[in-house]
């Protein structure tokens, strides 16, 4: 199992965040995710796309961890 850092942009992009970046709303619009729990055999481009079906606002915890199996 790995963790992967997403970045949600306001404006609806959906793209990996640098892995030391912290979980949260960024100083601009955007908020970064930390997706825990993906099996090795799934990569970044699929995390990506379980987030875009919602719509940009997985469910997560407050400290904006989400896990894979939520998505």
């Amino acid at each position: 199992m790995s963790t992967v850092m997403i970045k949600v942009a306001g404006e609806g992009l959906v793209e990996k965040a640098h892995r030391l970046a912290d979980p949260g709303p960024t100083s601009g619009s955007s908020i970064v995710y930390e997706v825990q729990n993906v099996p090795e055999d799934v990569d970044t481009d699929a995390v990506i796309a379980a987030i875009k079906k919602h719509k940009g606002e997985p469910p997560h915890n407050a400290a904006y961890e989400v896990d894979f199996t939520a998505l």
